[in-house]
């Protein structure tokens, strides 16, 4: 007679659900599909929980899908998309569909992001504002 696991016995089950979700989610990140949600930082209240998702798409990167609550600032998506990709903060810019620049304290709600926008990255250029003069000999 063999002995019953503790995760037939109900203990342990939301261990092997979230292991399982795990897994998922790698396989969704890998293709590009994955939606990361971003908490709250501390101290700000949570009094929409609208969540709305929101693609990420770069230059030069594969497009990235976040899930972000419409009252919480865009610090944190910047600076987890930032991190993942390697990149200074101040190196890039954020530009909301319209593409006007997104600051880090600025909230969906305040951008006018809606369900399904996109966010897009444009890499900083110093210089090369200028025209050339040139010479007629």
């Amino acid at each position: 007679m063999s002995t019953p696991s503790p995760a037939s016995l109900g203990y342990g089950a939301e261990e092997e659900e979230e292991e399982e979700r795990g897994k998922g989610a790698e396989a969704e990140e890998e293709r590009g599909e994955a939606t990361k949600t971003v908490k709250a930082e501390a101290g700000e209240d949570g009094g929409s929980d609208a969540l709305i998702n929101v693609k990420v798409q770069s230059q030069t990167a594969d497009d990235v899908f976040f899930r972000v609550k419409r009252d919480l600032k865009l610090r944190r998506l910047m600076d987890m998309y930032c991190g993942k990709h390697s990149l200074h903060p101040k190196a890039v810019l954020f530009l909301d569909p319209v593409g006007r620049t997104i600051r880090p304290n600025q909230t969906p709600n305040e951008v006018g992001l809606d369900d399904g926008d996109a966010i897009h990255i444009m890499l900083t250029q110093v210089g090369g504002g200028a025209r050339a003069r040139h010479t007629s000999a």
